[in-house]
């Protein structure tokens, strides 16, 4: 499931080879992270989904988790999804690069890789689209790749404003022009209202609360990880 490098797009002379693209923290990668990534396997007919954990976060500074253990629990993640044909995978590509990790970044390398046909959707949370003004170099964005967003209870999308919001009005699109089309759009999902996020599992966890394999929160080998490491724990 491991990949160093991004595997490039085999040739289908029928239509453009389809990858969704998960990145994130991931600290910890919880149910809310798998809902999303199955969501877009079923709704984009995706070929491929990568998780791409981030190996220096610039907005989080060194408050992360290392980022073996994250890279190792995203796996572990990973393996909890039902992908029918699509291929599952984990990247290296951010933990093994020098410097911060900056999305666009990311998404050139996907590109170069996969060549200017294929389509490229990354896949986020409304909590992430509200701040995407803060990302560096986020117009560039939809240069490479689709952005592929699911609502989530405490995140209004009426709460945009300002050029993220025109963005958004210019680009929507319906799933199948993702599907067909290298990148430029915009698709956002209104049916998943998964309420998780990593930093409130942190904040339960510190206060030794470790998860057990029917914690509904994390994957089972997510929790199974968390428990055994004794991460989050106060010192």
């Amino acid at each position: 499931m491991t990949d160093a490098n991004p595997a490039p797009a085999r040739p289908d002379r029928t239509r453009p080879y389809r990858l969704g693209i998960l990145g994130g923290t991931f600290d910890p990668p919880h149910r809310g992270h798998a809902a999303l990534a199955q969501l877009c396997i079923d709704h984009l007919d995706l070929d491929e989904l990568v998780w791409i954990p981030t190996g220096h976060s610039w907005q989080k500074g060194d408050r992360v988790t290392p980022a073996a253990d994250r890279f190792a629990m995203t796996e572990l993640a990973a393996a909890s999804l039902e992908p029918g044909r699509a291929k599952v995978r984990v990247s290296r590509m951010e933990v093994d690069r020098d410097g911060p990790s900056y999305t666009i970044d990311t998404v050139r390398q996907l590109r170069a890789e996969y060549g200017p046909d294929a389509s490229l959707a990354w896949l986020m949370g409304a909590d992430q689209l509200l701040r995407l003004h803060t990302w560096h170099g986020w117009e560039a964005l939809f240069e490479h790749v689709h952005l592929c967003i699911a609502t989530r209870p405490g995140f209004h999308l009426d709460e945009l404003e300002g050029p993220v919001l025109a963005a958004m009005q210019q680009r929507l699109a319906d799933t199948h022009l993702i599907q067909c089309t290298p990148s430029g759009h915009m698709w956002i999902d209104q049916t998943l209202a998964v309420d998780l996020s990593s930093t409130g599992l942190r904040e339960h966890l510190a206060d030794g609360l470790l998860p057990d394999q029917t914690d509904d929160r994390l994957p089972a080998g997510v929790a199974h990880y968390i428990a055994r490491h004794g991460l989050y724990q106060h010192p």
